[in-house]
């Protein structure tokens, strides 16, 4: 029994690897194409992409992680059952929950990595990803600006200079034009903030359209903010958005701060999820042998993507009814459908 145990084991822990490393590729080459004007741009040091890459690494983790244990639990069971292995093993007088063992004892080592990952790591990869990326969208503003040329890196804006510091932070005779306005200014300066830039405009007419007309004014000092993305990332001791487990639960604790306890929930059941994926992925493997691991594989990217329509769903109805249960709809509902398929075989 301990050879069969490690045998499934063994091919377990192989097809997880692959099926991670592939799933990673796959969604960071995605997630790469959406940056790739700021990333590959000229003055993105190799030491800002590589920590890019790494937070980005990181942060799917907690969606290439339980997609990953599906695959291979279910890899593993279609090539079983192919092989009429299965058969053999039940034939013995091994029963169908017996044989889930090996998948069973894997998925819980790796719901303590996805656990860890997930309550420490991830969301504080998320904001140091927007920091990082921030600093490559300085860089490319400060190597790209050029006197007395237009310079149209800055999204839906031109900036022009006829003169340029040295250190490329402080511009002289200014022309900044955007969708819904224009500055002309004597003098501006570049102020860096963690999650972009701030540029002040000294004895500045600005013309700034308004629906049918154009409004027409001066400014001792006009300040723009060119921030990496639409929205600004809060970063501060009250925002939940980047906090680690430990953090959240301290915080609520102190605040009872509903969104405390949401997140905290929100981490358990991303954590929970890889027992959820892991029964069905088995019971798939075992239902759809004849099909291949094609077939398995949609089925099973499938049902990982209506675990996150229903998790979607959750989140909704707690940003419109602050009720936090609903977040618990995906492992509720997967559940119930991975034990239903998981019953019909063991009484098969």
């Amino acid at each position: 029994m301990k050879k069969i145990y490690k045998y499934i084991f063994r091919n377990l822990v192989s097809s997880f690897i692959t099926s991670f490393l592939i799933t990673t590729f796959v969604m960071l080459i995605g997630n790469t194409i959406k940056i790739y004007d700021f990333l590959f741009s000229k003055g993105v040091s190799i030491s800002i992409m590589s920590k890019i890459f790494l937070d980005m690494v990181i942060f799917l983790s907690m969606f290439t992680i339980p997609m990953a244990l599906m695959l291979s639990i279910n890899f593993v069971y279609t090539e079983f059952s192919r092989n009429s292995e299965i058969t053999a093993i039940r034939s013995s007088g091994i029963s169908l929950f017996k044989t889930y063992l090996p998948a069973l004892f894997f998925t819980a080592i790796v719901f303590a990595i996805l656990f860890y990952d997930i309550s420490f790591l991830a969301y504080k990869a998320k904001l140091d990803y927007k920091i990082n990326l921030t600093n490559a969208l300085k860089n490319k503003i400060y190597i790209g600006l050029q006197q007395k040329k237009f310079y149209s890196g800055i999204k839906n804006s031109t900036l022009y200079a006829n003169d340029i510091s040295t250190n490329k932070h402080t511009l002289y005779g200014v022309f900044y034009a955007r969708n819904d306005a224009v500055v002309l200014a004597e003098k501006a300066q570049f102020q860096d903030t963690q999650l972009g830039v701030i540029v002040n405009f000294q004895k500045a007419r600005v013309y700034q359209k308004r629906k049918n007309t154009i409004e027409y004014g001066k400014a001792k000092l006009y300040k723009i903010a060119i921030l990496l993305g639409d929205k600004k990332p809060k970063i501060s001791k009250y925002n939940t958005r980047y906090m680690t487990l430990t953090e959240l639960i301290n915080y609520y604790k102190s605040q009872k701060n509903i969104q405390a306890l949401y997140k905290i929930n929100k981490m358990l059941v991303f954590s929970l999820s890889v027992f959820v994926l892991s029964i069905i992925g088995f019971s798939l493997g075992i239902t759809f042998s004849r099909s291949g691991k094609s077939a398995g594989a949609i089925i099973s990217t499938s049902i990982f993507f209506t675990f996150y329509i229903l998790q979607m769903l959750g989140e909704s109805v707690f940003k419109s009814h602050s009720i936090i249960w609903p977040i618990w709809l995906p492992d509720l509902v997967l559940f119930a459908f991975g034990a239903y398929i998981f019953y019909r075989k063991s009484t098969n």
